[in-house]
């Protein structure tokens, strides 16, 4: 399921080899009759028959089996083993949040309340509703309050500051509203991998002496969005906490600030400990190169530009996915060369140290170059 399995071995409770099974019935057949079965007996076609359905059931025994070890258990299955670890459960979809700006259409003398649970929507589809009354004071023109999307998961995310303004609960002068910041942390259901990873991660939260690994394991809690992160010490009582989300992604202001909210709690976090949360610094490179292909390819000219392309998308995603991931093009060479081109001339990137908090981020769009074919 990820790459700490790698060190188990593959096991089976059951075997489901289907040639032994129907040598074993055969040859206990012809033992048993004193008859030899060949190819086109209708005895030996039961027996095929037989056979089939028995190696049906033991591959559903086999991994019914598999279900009680947490590296192949699925879905409830894997949600019932999490009762062996620390305080772990599997993280639901949540909704977006950002945060609105209520304007006023005159300067009143008192103050005007904004209640809770005003709507406001993006396209009559997608909205968002507050999630306290908010007072906005005599004297003043607006007022901000924090606002949560109706709809658990990633459809709320995304909308940058200006893009929510349609009100749908009125009230007494009112002007215009807008997000001010861009919503995110809209997430859908943890998925097994992840789950299961954080499932081992628990057992670092067993410390309350400020482990990196509890660290890395509470900001995970936070969001199901969070795919990376780094907890480092720059100086005494100061942990810097750097966030990365899935595909190589940002941390949003709302989604810092449920990480934030993870691991300041009483309960995980040392009580000298002041913790500070944000995005890893920035590395960038780009990708540039142009590619040969062979003249006796197997494959055409748009085969081999087209897995060459999936190669440049296999790499983006290895070096931008981590922090602290040194800029590698040794890797993207590697997958190159796997494509069917004859040889690849690589001007960018060139090989750079990422420190732990920052993390590699592609600047412009990959320039490939089909450079033509060669002799061997």
């Amino acid at each position: 399921m990820t790459e700490n399995n790698r060190k188990y071995p593959e096991i089976s409770f059951v075997d489901t080899d289907t040639e032994l099974l129907v040598n074993s019935l055969i040859k206990s057949y012809e033992m048993f009759t004193g008859r030899t079965l060949y190819p086109a007996d209708p005895t030996r076609l039961f027996i095929l028959w037989v056979a089939d359905i028995i190696i049906q059931e033991r591959v559903i025994i086999d991994e019914s089996a598999k279900q009680n070890i947490p590296r192949y258990a699925e879905g409830e299955y894997l949600d019932s083993l999490a009762e062996i670890f620390k305080d772990t459960y599997r993280l639901e979809a949540k909704a977006a949040k950002t945060t609105f700006r209520f304007y006023l259409s005159t300067i009143l003398s008192s103050q005007q309340i904004v209640p809770k649970g005003t709507r406001v929507t993006v396209d009559g589809e997608i909205t968002f509703e507050t999630i306290e009354d908010l007072y906005i004071k005599a004297g003043e023109l607006y007022g901000d309050v924090l606002a949560v999307c109706q709809k658990a998961g990633e459809i709320g995310n995304d909308f940058i500051p200006g893009q929510i303004t349609q009100i749908v609960d009125l009230f007494p002068y009112y002007e215009k509203v807008e997000n001010i910041t861009t919503s995110a942390g809209g997430t859908e259901r943890e998925t097994d991998e992840a789950f299961y990873e954080r499932m081992r991660e628990s057992m670092e939260s067993f410390s309350t002496a400020g482990p990196e690994g509890a660290y890395i394991y509470h900001a995970k809690t936070a969001s199901p969005q969070v795919a990376d992160v780094s907890a480092t010490s720059p100086e005494r009582g100061v942990v810097d906490v750097r966030v990365l989300l899935k595909d190589g992604e940002m941390p949003g202001e709302e989604v810092l600030k449920n990480v934030e909210a993870a691991i300041s709690a009483d309960s995980t976090r040392p009580l000298t400990d002041f913790v500070k949360v944000s995005a890893p610094e920035v590395v960038p490179f780009n990708i540039e190169f142009t590619y040969y292909i062979p003249k006796l390819s197997a494959n055409s000219g748009m085969v081999i530009a087209e897995e060459v392309e999936k190669a440049v998308n296999e790499y983006k995603k290895w070096q931008t996915e981590k922090m602290g991931r040194d800029i590698n093009p040794s890797y993207l060479i590697s997958l190159l060369m796997k494509t069917g081109i004859k040889r690849v001339e690589v001007t960018s990137p060139t090989h750079a140290v990422v420190e732990e908090n920052k993390v590699a981020t592609l600047q412009n769009p990959p320039s490939i170059i089909n450079g033509g074919v060669e002799d061997e």
